[in-house]
């Protein structure tokens, strides 16, 4: 990558997903490149990767013969199963048109972009799938970024250049235009219906989109709409059950901090960190802002407890991005990961407070409202300082608890084989997207959702995880489908993963 990151859009790449591309119970490994304006004027670009999980914590390359070795400006990445044919697809976004991966069941995928018509041609970030109309088959929304032109971007350097803390930095987004979002109906045929205007989350305010994420934030059965934006205030969408969707994120308490400023939103946790039956949201943000934790009121109400929580001061002088929350020791509660990285390498060079170089921050919730920052003792591999980007889930060598896997912008990939001692029994469920879980053991009740979309410009493992504790089985599980049935099963064993079909 450049050394001095001269350009915006070389900084806010790459992301990494989670997916199991040949249904052989293993989780395989999607990775991003990260381009250059250099390389990409001189059409030099490194190719996306798919990594085959060969079940014994080794990997092989097989991007090439997968047929998804992607050789463009790739940003993102998010999976889904939006054909509905029992295999995962790819969905890239780009600085340019963003391509669909149609899985052909074979272990070989298909570029169907043109016949779904849904190759954004924007500068995307993120991109997340729900089934928002109930209908039965997946949607997809795209969050963009900035419109730019490759041959006029803003530049440091040779009389061009803004200023940061009285440093000479790259320019952006500040000054840009905004670029606008786009929803993606689900024909059901394979094929796509734009209907970001007709359902009102077009992003007409021309706000710089960032992170995406999707879950029914009002318990009314239906997907919501959260988007992170930068440096705007975040929106909210309320799904209306109607085909479209009311903005209500400054209303809801959910679009800003606190004194009612907005920060610079980058990737998005979605979970019930408190376990009191409603999906909380966690935004992470720039240097010199507080990542944000809203609790849900209920109502449509939210309050940001960041600083209650324990969460605000240690993550003030980082740049976050890719975040989730998930529980890293099974004890019945949900922890929080951030994975961080300036934008600016020239920060290195003066005092103030910050640096380019930064490590992740794993936050473990304390059951009381409360977490503690564990990155300092989580291990010397996640504690080293980087440029880290997109960051995932999910639990690749299938011994019961939560992996990690990080993009560092300058250095590649990094996974993190979670190895936490005296970790509790768990339960992981599969259902299809959008699925509503709870779990009820004697240690009291935990929900989620399986979900296709959050953190930042990634792709996490869709499949719920709850840490049981001490429990040897749950009580009782439940699960409702984004359609509105349910199924209810009464004593369910612990330590193991099931899947539940409507």
């Amino acid at each position: 990558m450049s050394a001095d990151k001269r350009y915006i859009v070389e900084t806010t790449g790459g992301g990494v997903a989670f997916l199991d591309y040949n249904n052989d119970g293993w989780l395989d490994v999607y990775l991003t490149n990260c381009p250059t304006v250099e390389s990409s004027k001189a059409k030099r670009f490194l190719p996306n990767r798919l990594y085959r999980n060969n079940g014994n914590r080794t990997f092989s390359n097989v991007s090439s013969e997968a047929g998804v070795d992607f050789r463009g400006w790739s940003m993102g990445v998010s999976v889904a199963d939006y054909d509905a044919d029992g295999d995962e697809d790819l969905y890239l976004t780009n600085f340019g048109p963003n391509v669909l991966y149609r899985n052909n069941g074979d272990g070989t995928f298909t570029d169907v972009t043109q016949l779904a018509g849904t190759g954004d041609a924007r500068y995307s970030t993120s991109s997340g799938w729900a089934d928002y109309d109930a209908d039965g088959d997946l949607d997809l929304f795209v969050a963009n970024y900035v419109e730019l032109d490759i041959e006029k971007l803003p530049a440091f350097g040779q009389g061009r250049y803004c200023i940061y803390q009285a440093i000479q930095v790259l320019c952006g987004p500040n000054g840009l235009k905004g670029a606008g979002d786009s929803l993606y109906r689900n024909n059901g045929d394979g094929t796509f219906t734009d209907v970001s205007e007709k359902a009102g989350v077009a992003d007409l305010r021309g706000y710089y989109g960032m992170g995406v994420a999707w879950g029914d934030f009002d318990n009314d059965g239906d997907a919501d709409l959260y988007v992170a934006n930068d440096p705007n205030p975040n929106y909210l969408y309320w799904n209306q059950g109607d085909g479209t969707f009311r903005e209500a994120g400054l209303l809801s308490g959910a679009a800003v901090d606190p004194n009612g400023k907005a920060r610079a939103g980058m990737g998005i946790a979605v979970g019930d960190y408190d376990n009191d039956g409603r999906l909380d949201i966690s935004v992470s943000n720039f240097s010199g802002e507080a990542n944000a934790l809203y609790r849900n009121l209920g109502s449509g109400l939210f309050s940001d407890q960041a600083a209650s929580a324990g969460i605000a001061a240690p993550t003030i002088p980082s740049l976050g991005w890719g975040t989730f929350f998930g529980d890293f020791d099974n004890d019945g509660w949900k922890d929080l990961f951030v994975s961080n990285g300036h934008v600016y390498p020239q920060v290195e060079a003066v005092d103030i407070g910050t640096r380019y170089l930064q490590r992740c921050q794993l936050f473990r919730n304390l059951g009381n409202g409360k977490f503690s920052d564990l990155a300092r003792f989580a291990g010397s591999a996640m504690g080293e300082p980087r440029a880290y980007r997109g960051a995932a889930m999910g639990d690749f060598d299938k011994d019961g608890d939560l992996d990690i896997l990080v993009m560092d912008l300058d250095g590649g990939p990094h996974l993190f084989e979670n190895r936490s001692p005296n970790g509790g029994s768990f339960l992981r469920i599969k259902a299809p997207v959008g699925s509503r879980v709870t779990v009820e053991t004697a240690g009291g009740k935990q929900i989620d959702e399986i979900r296709a979309s959050g953190s930042y410009q990634s792709a996490s493992e869709p499949v719920v995880h709850f840490g049981l504790g001490k429990a040897e089985h749950a009580n009782r599980l439940t699960v409702r489908f984004p359609n509105g049935h349910s199924r209810t099963l009464d004593n369910v064993r612990a330590n193991q993963l099931l899947s539940v079909v409507r």
